[in-house]
């Protein structure tokens, strides 16, 4: 049998370069937990944001959006809806975490 001289292109084929290392190394266990309670934190808030949301979606609709515009208005609806990407922006994984995992 004969093989080809040609380059797997493929996405399947996984260069040993490139898959995860996993340490058994019981110094990171504090760090892991950590990012485990953080997440199910970050989760809860969530949770909790979009519940606040969706019981007073009705009221705003009729006492906000359909009312006319003033700087009240403006001012409300910044401060209501700056907190979603900005909590998005925060709980994003940070470039360092992940250059961490690597090592």
């Amino acid at each position: 049998m004969t093989r080809s001289l040609t380059f797997s292109t493929s996405l399947t084929h996984t260069h040993p370069s490139n898959m995860t290392f996993v340490s058994n190394d019981p110094s990171w266990w504090p760090y892991i937990d950590f990012q485990l309670i953080s997440s199910c934190w970050i989760v809860a808030g969530s949770v909790v944001v979009v519940y606040d949301w969706v019981l007073t979606i009705g009221q705003e609709i009729e006492l906000i959006w359909r009312q006319r515009w003033s700087l009240m208005t403006v001012l409300y609806l910044v401060i209501r809806y700056i907190g979603i990407p900005f909590s998005v922006y925060v709980s994003r994984p940070k470039i360092g975490d992940v250059l961490i995992a690597y090592l």
